[in-house]
């Protein structure tokens, strides 16, 4: 299998994409993002794709796990979608055809 097979497999069913606020008065921005507790599997994002950010996420509560957030915005982020966009369900590719244009 390979690498971004692998990788859209993963984000189609743990990712989010979409328009996301930016702020008040700051307008709406074209987001990517994947977030989980496997640091090993983030970090393979950012390799493949060489775009975007890894923040760490500590601990709501004792017994919870620290999570691994990777995210990329903007035309970047479209990138990194129409890069997977063949190994998503039809769902995730509809929904970023209506995203994408607005």
């Amino acid at each position: 299998m390979s690498e971004l097979a692998y990788l859209a497999g993963v984000f189609d069913g743990e990712g989010s994409f979409g328009n996301w606020s930016r702020g008040t008065d700051k307008g709406r921005e074209f987001r990517v993002s994947i977030e989980m507790a496997d640091s090993d599997v983030i970090l393979r994002f950012l390799t493949y794709f060489q775009k975007g950010t890894i923040t760490l996420r500590p601990p709501r509560q004792e017994g919870y796990k620290t999570l691994y957030h990777w995210r990329v915005c903007r035309d970047k982020g479209k990138e990194v979608v129409r890069l997977m966009l063949p190994y998503l369900s039809k769902r995730r590719q509809a929904k970023f055809h209506e995203v994408s244009l607005s």
